[in-house]
């Protein structure tokens, strides 16, 4: 199914993104959507987070919870992968 989507404005950053990711999701049965929106000044209630969800159970939150601390753990690994490799052979060096 062809979306259109007409608008005198460039689509980018944080709307290219959305748009580029909606259109890469047409080749799956999504079932579930989270939105999580960081606002850089809090809105007329005082909030500086907005959530939004589509078709999502308590289960499916704390999945999608569970999900994103990975990436979190994963970002940490990351950045500090060359100091564990070290540390570790330093660890192993010390063994022998």
């Amino acid at each position: 199914m062809a979306k259109i989507l007409l608008s005198d404005r460039l689509i980018e950053g944080w709307a290219a993104f959305l748009s580029e990711n909606i259109q890469a999701l047409e080749d799956y049965k999504v079932r579930a959507v989270a939105l999580v929106v960081l606002l850089e000044e809090p809105d007329e209630d005082g909030a500086d987070v907005l959530t939004g969800y589509y078709g999502m159970s308590l289960q499916d939150k704390q999945i999608a919870a569970s999900n994103i601390q990975a990436d979190i753990t994963d970002g940490i690994i990351r950045a500090n992968i060359q100091r564990y490799l070290e540390e570790l052979e330093e660890e192993q060096d010390g063994q022998e």
